[in-house]
């Protein structure tokens, strides 16, 4: 696990996500990386539906907590492509093209539980999973990004 978690934490694309959670790479983050097997919880309920009904497609291996932080990553790249934040706030990387849909400032914005309005600052690709109608193929495309 230390191994993996050093190369998410190493991994250029993760940077701008691992600066907008506060995560500092000093930390004692391995602690708290776990698998969602290792960690599951009904007390969270974010993650449970981001793990148990959004990624019916994305296997086991791929889905993580950190830091109280549920996440999706493929483990070979060891890039983040969906993460759960507080309560119920879920945001991912869209594969616009598979999406069918263009790259717009509104998917980027919006407001969750947590009170979240606003994560234009994690760049491209990264949405609200709320402005999408079917958060499972959403994910499973956002998986295929990670593979390229």
């Amino acid at each position: 696990m230390k191994e993996l978690l050093d190369k998410v934490l190493k991994n250029p694309k993760n940077y701008t996500l691992i600066k907008f959670l506060k995560l500092k790479i000093e930390d004692n983050l391995i602690q708290s990386f776990k698998t969602w097997a290792d960690s599951y919880s009904v007390y969270n309920e974010g993650g449970c539906i981001l793990f148990e009904d959004y990624g019916t497609f994305i296997p086991e291996e791929n889905k993580f907590t950190l830091s109280g932080y549920s996440l999706m990553l493929n483990t070979n790249t060891a890039e983040i492509f969906a993460i759960n934040i507080g309560r119920f706030s879920i945001f991912f990387k869209c594969n616009f093209i598979k999406s069918g849909i263009e790259d717009t400032p509104d998917l980027k914005k919006g407001y969750t539980f947590d009170c979240i309005t606003d994560i234009s600052e994690l760049g491209d690709n990264w949405c609200f999973m709320d402005e999408f109608d079917n958060p499972k193929d959403e994910l499973k495309w956002s998986f295929e990004l990670t593979k390229e």
